[in-house]
């Protein structure tokens, strides 16, 4: 297992810290109240039945209305887009986000995760994305891929302030990564170790 630029996390008195779990991360080592217990929790609706994500994201309209129609903004912090809370006619007690991506990819709910928690924390933690380099045979999704991944470079680099640590990244990271001074990675056990 490649990890670059491994360093040991610290935690000073004052250190925001927060976790971001992709739509796709699946580990049943990991104790969602581990996770709580060190910082809030953010992701996609995806990830809310498993981890219990405090803060939850939902890019779809369609399946917002849903959700809003189950009551899920009593149980977490439901964040829609600006567009979906008009077209929903307005929803009591869901959370709001503006932005659109001008490309086409996967894992949404990740990056715009990435930019909600960026006013916050001094610390992300981030479980269960793959940021090595994209190889599909199929050129639609490679193209998908490479989408995503500009994504998270472009949040990377507009918050430089942040630290973001990958924890358990086990492929090597893209090399378009490597300019990047505040992208880190980690292992599970260490950041519990040290943050818990």
């Amino acid at each position: 297992m490649d990890l670059p630029r491994c360093i040991p996390l610290g935690r000073t008195q004052s250190m925001r810290v927060c976790w971001v779990i992709s739509e796709n991360f699946n580990d049943p080592l990991v104790n969602p109240d581990k996770l709580a217990g060190i910082g809030s929790t953010w992701g996609s609706w995806r990830t809310w039945r498993a981890w219990n994500t405090d803060n939850v994201l939902c890019n779809d309209v369609v399946k917002a209305k849903d959700l809003i129609a189950r009551a899920f903004q009593a149980v977490c912090n439901l964040y829609i887009p600006k567009q979906s809370y008009v077209e929903l006619n307005r929803p009591v007690g869901v959370k709001l986000y503006e932005g659109e991506f001008p490309t086409e990819f996967k894992g949404v709910e990740d990056i715009v995760s990435m930019h909600l928690v960026s006013g916050h924390n001094d610390l992300v933690l981030l479980l269960g994305f793959d940021l090595s380099t994209p190889y599909q045979s199929d050129i639609y999704e490679l193209h998908k891929r490479k989408n995503y991944l500009a994504a998270f470079r472009a949040a990377v680099k507009m918050y430089s302030q942040i630290q973001w640590v990958l924890i358990d990244h086990e492929k090597k990271l893209d090399p378009s990564l490597n300019e990047f001074a505040n992208i880190t990675c980690d292992t599970y056990e260490n950041v519990l170790h040290l943050l818990g």
